[in-house]
């Protein structure tokens, strides 16, 4: 039976548009943040078809929150999450029912308050580090470096140690290739095809996922004397291991990697952020790094990471699947419906966000707007899926962002464009090249310049 929305509360807006057989997949595969934006518009709860089948979308805050928050028997992750298991088999990030609860209890440990603090701690020294290596008129690839910095801090709280330079090279060489074949085989309406005729393509997604998984079975073998591994490794074989770990090391840092580029593009974008940001760190910080125990002083610091993360959420799309023929709202589900909710979309309603394609930190201050309903703002999910790193990731950026300042100017190439959003695992930036210089530091009465 073809899994559909029941109309018997009132007929569901659906998508217009939709091709024979395909329905809206290549819609959702070669627009997808348009595909999004659109179907906003239509209404709470939207119909659209992938190949032969029907998925509904959620665009209402209490909708959404009901769906993650109430009984999770109700609802599993379905079979788009089956899709990423090539890349993290059946890790925490994919994982499903109980499985995911146990495999959560075992990860959750990990992040609690107790090590919070060690691993910002290591997450300052890391950002200091990075900002020390940089030189007046460098030009640096600002993906790449993100991404080197947040592996760096996953892999220093995973093994102790800083990753080789060589597992950041395979990550930034193959992780797209991966991550574009993942998108294929989860929408594509084709998707069946492509692991049975040989192709190009298939060749390619192939060698880059073996790539992959043979680096981290390498940093496992290393670091068989890590305590944090040791821990993992309770009560799960080497097959398991390796899929947490891929979890946490690609999961925990290519979300924060790509919030920590947008919000350079975004600062340097508005010069009264940036003024305001720069008296913030000059006040807090002067001209050192920032620390854990300065993150209570870091307000505006603070506000910047979650308008960043209200723009640009890092996981942009989020499947669901009805367990059960259940109620969504005043609409019935049957079993087995492909449902969705879209962070990016949410977060871009005016309904809830006035002007909201706007950079605008002061939105986060309650003294000076009303804060938006829960449920509409969600960069890292809800319920028994929600991220477990979110608190850990907000200190991170606030930190990195901090630190940076401090010392540094990013500024786009001059005459380069806009990078757009890459809706790909992550919603992170096109490819940006951005000039490092020394931050002009504030000027005394007498006219002399701070010490730096």
């Amino acid at each position: 039976m073809t899994a559909s929305c029941d109309r018997t509360a009132g007929p569901i807006p659906r998508a217009p548009g939709g091709l024979p057989l395909l329905g809206h997949a290549m819609s959702l595969i070669r627009d997808p943040l348009g595909f999004l934006d659109r179907q906003r518009g239509l209404g709470d709860i939207v119909e659209f078809r992938l190949g032969s089948r029907t998925a509904c979308i959620l665009n209402h805050p209490e909708l959404v929150r009901a769906m993650l928050t109430g009984p999770s028997r109700h609802f599993d992750r379905g079979e788009i999450f089956t899709r990423a298991r090539p890349l993290f088999g059946n890790g925490v990030a994919v994982a499903d029912g109980r499985h995911h609860r146990d495999r959560r209890r075992a990860v959750q440990p990990l992040l609690n308050s107790a090590r919070l603090t060690t691993y910002l701690d290591t997450m300052a020294k890391l950002a200091a580090a990075t900002a020390a290596s940089w030189s007046e008129g460098r030009h640096i690839d600002l993906n790449a470096e993100m991404t080197d910095l947040t592996l760096s801090v996953v892999a220093a709280t995973i093994f102790g140690q800083r990753l080789p330079a060589e597992f950041s090279a395979v990550i930034h060489r193959n992780l797209p290739i991966v991550v574009a074949g993942l998108a294929r085989r989860a929408y594509g309406p084709a998707a069946v095809l492509l692991d049975r005729i040989p192709h190009p393509e298939r060749k390619n997604y192939r060698t880059a996922l073996n790539s992959i998984h043979r680096m981290v079975d390498a940093l496992i073998s290393a670091n068989r004397d890590s305590p944090t591994l040791a821990e993992l490794s309770a009560g799960a074989d080497e097959r398991q291991l390796h899929d947490d770990v891929t979890s946490l090391l690609i999961g925990g840092s290519h979300t924060s990697a790509a919030a920590a580029a947008w919000q350079f593009i975004l600062i340097s974008r508005n010069p009264q952020i940036r003024r305001r940001l720069r008296e913030e760190t000059d006040r807090v910080l002067g001209s050192r790094a920032a620390d854990p125990a300065d993150l209570p002083e870091l307000v505006y610091t603070r506000r910047i990471v979650q308008e960043t993360l209200r723009l640009y959420p890092p996981i942009w799309l989020f499947p669901r699947r009805a367990a059960d023929d259940v109620r969504v709202g005043r609409h019935s589900v049957e079993r087995g419906t492909q449902i969705f909710y879209s962070p990016y979309a949410m977060h871009r309603d005016a309904r809830w966000y006035p002007r909201p394609t706007s950079f605008d930190p002061d939105r986060w201050d309650p003294d000076r707007h009303l804060q938006p309903p829960q449920g509409a703002y969600l960069p890292f999910a809800a319920g028994v899926h929600g991220c477990p790193g979110g608190d850990f990731a907000l200190a991170e950026l606030t930190l990195l962002t901090a630190t940076i300042t401090a010392t540094w100017q990013l500024d786009p190439l001059p005459g380069s464009s806009h990078p757009r959003p890459v809706a790909g695992a992550t919603l992170g930036p096109e490819p940006v090249t951005m000039v490092v210089t020394a931050r002009p530091r504030p000027t005394g009465r007498d006219g002399s310049r701070s010490p730096s």
